[in-house]
């Protein structure tokens, strides 16, 4: 069982992303001309099978109807931060694609902090708030210095805004706190 000193943890200072150029391994999904749209068909498929793509949401009007898609990365069954892709597609055609999507990720999917020493360490960053209101999910977040690194996302409400809280599922340490703000996903510093 991995300790948590939660004095560290609360006292950790929370970074706001500035990444200066695009995470090495990002890749933008745009699939806008026939080339590209064939490419992307067969290599999303090709994610899809494999598992590192998983369809969150479909929608169509009717079985005739072209059919959305949205589609979410895993890394050995663990989501990474802002790895979403839109698709659609007609008549078993893709039409239309685009999102990012996130290449060589090498980081290991098992935390040492068990989801409680995580939702410890989170409440304690915020004295008085209950803590997290639902339990902290583990996820894979790029860093803007072009890793990766397996955390706990948890969001808190501190009473004036929402939260979210990055910790480093090994040692706790917090790895990005930002304001909820439905902007694009951040990238941990």
């Amino acid at each position: 069982m991995l300790v948590v000193s939660l004095a560290a943890v609360a006292s950790a200072s929370a970074q706001t992303p500035a990444p200066a150029s695009p995470h090495p391994g990002l890749v933008r999904v745009h699939a806008d001309t026939p080339e590209s749209r064939a490419q992307w068909d067969r290599r999303l498929a090709d994610m899809i099978k494999v598992g590192v793509l998983k369809v969150r949401e479909q929608r169509a009007a009717s079985p005739d109807a072209p059919r959305d898609q949205w589609l979410g990365q895993l890394h050995k069954g663990v989501p990474v931060v802002g790895a979403d892709v839109w698709r659609r597609v007609e008549g078993g055609v893709l039409t239309a694609a685009e999102g990012t999507i996130y290449e060589r990720i090498v980081v290991n999917p098992v935390p040492k902090l068990t989801r409680a020493e995580a939702r410890l360490a989170v409440a304690a960053l915020v004295p008085g708030s209950p803590g997290p209101s639902r339990p902290p999910e583990l996820v894979v977040l790029p860093t803007a210095a072009g890793g990766y690194v397996l955390a706990y996302r948890a969001r808190t409400f501190t009473g004036a805004e929402l939260v979210v809280h990055y910790l480093d599922a090994s040692t706790g340490a917090v790895v990005l706190s930002e304001a909820a703000t439905g902007a694009p996903p951040p990238v941990a510093r």
